[in-house]
């Protein structure tokens, strides 16, 4: 059996600066993909790519995802400096369980700031990125949401949307770009042992969870590697749910 056929894979990680971003570049660079990294925090980005294998094919990109302007010009900053782009994750969102809790005290600012990072972000990076993959065939972009767009969540009214959004718009796109040759799915993880997470975990035990265990950065990142591939060629419009099994219990 022959292993994941990354050769030429030349793939853009958003929110690469730590957390599944971080693990989603080590993962797809020890493949043997090059990778361009973005984050809004260029120190740690530009660390992480000096500790990748040969960090030379790799490149980092600053751009805020909600910013539409930096987004168009940073997409093809980010392919010119890898020789292209055939494969997108889109790892960067955020969270604020202590301002998104009971709906009444969520303020405006509060699901501006989340619709506009974690859905319009994603919106911002995709529009951009098909731009330059149009009918090249062997494309893939990989949006991450969340297991709350499946099962929902108490008390994250602004996340719970934002990522039930990304998880619509995957499937949209998805079907809108399979004739150009772009395959679209999107990862909802579980909770995943993270910097983001680590305000929640003492919640979220891991006994209440059918495997036993909470998620670690690499279940993501091995999950979204195999979707850029093209082990995963016939694949297109999926929501996979990666949980540990907490949307079926």
């Amino acid at each position: 059996m022959t292993s994941f056929q990354t050769e030429g894979m030349r793939a853009l990680i958003t929110g690469a600066a730590s957390g599944i971003g971080a693990e989603m570049a080590r993962v797809f660079a020890a493949s043997g993909a090059r990778v361009a990294l973005n984050d809004l925090d260029h120190d740690a980005c530009e660390a992480l790519r000096l500790s990748l294998p040969d960090p030379d094919r790799h490149s980092t990109t600053v751009f805020n995802v909600a910013d539409s302007a930096a987004v168009a010009t940073g997409v093809v900053q980010a392919s010119e400096s890898i020789g292209g782009i055939n494969a997108v994750v889109n790892c960067a969102g955020i969270w604020r369980p202590r301002d998104d809790g009971p709906i009444g005290r969520v303020s405006d600012d509060t699901w501006n700031l989340i619709i506009a990072v974690n859905l319009t972000g994603t919106f911002n990076v995709c529009r951009e990125a098909v731009k330059l993959m149009d009918k090249k065939g062997g494309c893939s972009i990989v949006n991450l949401a969340s297991v709350v767009a499946i099962a929902g969540w108490d008390k994250l009214s602004a996340y719970t949307a934002s990522k039930g959004g990304v998880a619509s718009f995957s499937r949209g796109l998805a079907v809108e770009c399979a004739p150009r040759g772009i395959r679209v799915n999107c990862i909802c993880p579980g909770v995943i042992e993270t910097p983001m997470t680590a305000a929640t975990l003492e919640y979220s035990k891991p006994q209440v969870l059918p495997i036993g265990r909470l998620g670690r950065p690499e279940d993501i990142a091995r999950t979204a590697l195999f979707l850029s591939s093209d082990w995963s060629s016939f694949t297109t419009g999926v929501v996979l749910a990666v949980d540990g099994g907490f949307s079926a219990a």
